[in-house]
């Protein structure tokens, strides 16, 4: 009875099905990217940012989760500049580690005869940092510790620079230019994609002894250093060896905090946790909002009914219906205009979420917990907006009822 309500009365139906629809697609669009965010940043960027079994030292810490007060930024921002003398201390505190490498990175326009493409990370790295990440080379080779040893000018770019600067030719053994410089490319690395496509796709390495003589203003001095141990139950041991031997090394007293920064991928899964726990909780809460407009609409439109339907009610109730009957009647009715508004706002939440997913590096993943929340919220929305005008319906007098034109 209630699906042939619906279609009799087809355009009061669609306004009452559209403020739900809308409420719902927007929570199934932000639910299933902010799940598939959580899916990506645990499983893919933070090791491609960090490495596996990797942390790093760096001047400051670069990833806040909203803990650290303004002194203490202030503090943090006046530590010292990492340099070369560092980069000795934490390598003779971790002689057993599997990987050891530092860099330094710049950013600039790379050309190559009418081609250029700008914003690319310049990185110079030593021998080893390839190996910390694990960037694969499709094309050509990466560096060696010769390439380092000698400060050759050579370089292994990223696909979205190769894609750019040699558009119908291989750029091996052709030349670049960065930053006034000529490098010669000996490698492309393996297409990465996502949201860390830059960290890559985008980007050019050049020995850091190249990097040093060439691109960089500060001389002997470093962004980061990157140690990569063998089990991850190493992690903890290493971490701790490096902090002390950099606070021997710079002479703290124990009352003295760090002047640098040890961090590791759960740094980023920290801050990544607060933001989606307040993605979580507001952006649900401000599609709310649409659901009450889609409530009070649904609402409207059931008092309508009522009034329209009058003679019909006083003719049930003469027949023998309660008024149970007639507040359950009206409530289904209003549940199931509630109910397809939500499954039809869960089919175009997930179509709008594919869509930003094939249209930005943004990736989407439905959650069947969603799903079934949207479904709750949909029924509960339905009865929530229908039993004013249900229980209105159930006190009309049958006689009167009869009467009314």
């Amino acid at each position: 009875m209630s699906l042939r309500q619906v279609r009799a009365q087809k355009l009061k139906s669609f306004f009452s099905l559209l403020g739900i629809a809308i409420g719902i697609t927007f929570l199934i669009a932000v639910i299933t990217l902010v799940e598939g965010m959580n899916r990506y940043v645990r499983e893919d960027f933070a090791g491609s940012f960090f490495g596996v079994n990797t942390f790093s030292v760096i001047q400051r810490r670069q990833v806040n989760t909203g803990e650290v007060d303004r002194e203490q930024r202030a503090r943090e921002r006046r530590n010292p500049r990492l340099r070369m003398d560092d980069v000795e201390v934490v390598r003779a505190a971790v002689p057993n580690a599997l990987y050891f490498g530092y860099s330094a990175a710049t950013s600039g326009e790379v050309r190559r005869d009418q081609y250029s493409r700008r914003g690319v990370r310049i990185l110079g790295g030593s021998p080893q940092y390839e190996a910390i990440h694990g960037w694969d080379v499709e094309f050509g080779r990466g560096l060696t510790s010769v390439d380092d040893r000698q400060a050759l000018p050579v370089a292994v770019i990223g696909s979205q620079i190769a894609e750019r600067l040699f558009p119908s030719t291989s750029p091996l053994g052709r030349q670049v230019r960065a930053a006034g410089h000529r490098f010669t490319v000996v490698g492309v690395y393996e297409a990465q994609g996502g949201l860390t496509g830059s960290l890559r796709d985008a980007a050019m390495l050049i020995p850091f002894e190249t990097f040093q003589r060439t691109v960089a203003t500060r001389r002997q001095e470093v962004d980061e250093i990157l140690i990569k141990v063998n089990r991850v139950d190493e992690m903890a041991p290493s971490m701790a060896a490096v902090e002390q031997a950099l606070r021997v090394d710079r002479r703290l007293r124990p009352s003295e905090p760090n002047d640098f920064w040890v961090q590791t991928s759960s740094d980023l899964l920290d801050a990544w946790e607060t933001i989606n726990n307040v993605l979580l909780v507001a952006l649900p809460g401000l599609v709310g909002i649409s659901l009450v407009v889609g409530g009070i609409v649904i609402m409207n439109i059931m008092l309508l009914s009522v009034t329209d339907r009058t003679r019909e009610i006083g003719l049930r109730k003469a027949l023998g219906a309660k008024r149970k009957d007639i507040m359950f009647q009206f409530l289904t009715e209003a549940s199931t205009l509630s109910v397809l508004g939500a499954v039809f706002g869960i089919f175009a939440g997930i179509g709008m979420a594919a869509i930003v997913e094939s249209a930005t590096p943004l990736p989407a993943a439905v959650s069947p917990v969603a799903l079934a929340v949207a479904i709750c919220l949909g029924l509960g929305v339905g009865i929530a907006s229908g039993i004013y005008p249900a229980g209105r319906a159930a006190r009309l007098d049958p006689i009167e009822a009869l009467r009314f034109e």
